[in-house]
């Protein structure tokens, strides 16, 4: 019996994780649409791991094993992907701050913005604010993305901030965060450049903060103060 995306989408989020691989091995070898495959099989099943998580019917063990699904399955499915054809429009450092140990959110907005023809450097979790800042001096790096899953890890968001503005490099980079706990006006509290409320989202958001042109349905949200 042919593989469907349906499938695929369904081990993902029911966390099971050596179908979801055997799946996506036989459907690479029908010639599934990888992006398909991608798009609305494994990312849409860790979508809906977010949202029981968010709901309260997946705890946190339930999301670090989405994460470990859903990882090797895109691992097989990114070497099968069309490259983009419209150029790299910017360069991202993104991964998850101290205190937080969470793959799944910065993950997801990762594969996305590859697939968007980004360059992405992902570097890892539980990270002290410097390391943020200095990978970005290294990598020249567009945009900081801050990961921050939990209420007691979002002020350190707010630190690389602070960290930027003391060393007077706030303005070499826009700075982009999300996760569970964080909102708009979170991050426009702490005078972050932008969030958006999902993977998909966090494209048009960094298009936008490139300056390149967002589509007008397109829902995102970023500070007005430092967009162009």
């Amino acid at each position: 019996m042919s593989v469907t995306v349906e499938q695929i989408k369904d081990a993902v989020w029911q966390l099971h994780k050596e179908q979801a691989i055997e799946l996506v091995k036989q459907g690479l070898e029908e010639g599934l649409d990888p992006v398909d495959m991608l798009q609305n099989g494994v990312i849409r099943g860790l979508q809906i791991v977010g949202e029981k998580f968010g709901a309260k019917e997946y705890f946190l063990a339930e999301l670090v094993m989405g994460g470990k699904v859903g990882e090797p399955c895109i691992e097989l499915i990114t070497p099968h992907l069309p490259p983009s054809v419209e150029g790299k429009p910017g360069t991202v450092v993104i991964g998850a701050v101290t205190g937080d140990l969470h793959t799944i959110g910065y993950g997801l907005v990762s594969t996305q913005l590859e697939l968007a023809g980004f360059e992405v450097h992902k570097l890892g979790i539980d990270l002290p604010s410097m390391h943020f800042i200095d990978k970005a001096k290294e990598l020249n790096a567009d945009i900081i993305g801050l990961s921050a899953f939990l209420v007691t890890t979002i002020p350190y968001c707010n630190e690389v901030i602070s960290y930027l503005e003391d060393m007077n490099l706030r303005d070499e980079y826009k700075v982009i965060i999300g996760g569970t706990e964080t909102s708009a006006d979170k991050a426009e509290a702490m005078d972050a450049d932008g969030w958006a409320l999902n993977a998909v989202q966090s494209v048009q958001l960094c298009k936008r903060l490139m300056g390149k042109e967002a589509q007008a349905n397109d829902q995102w949200w970023a500070s007005d103060k430092r967009i162009g």
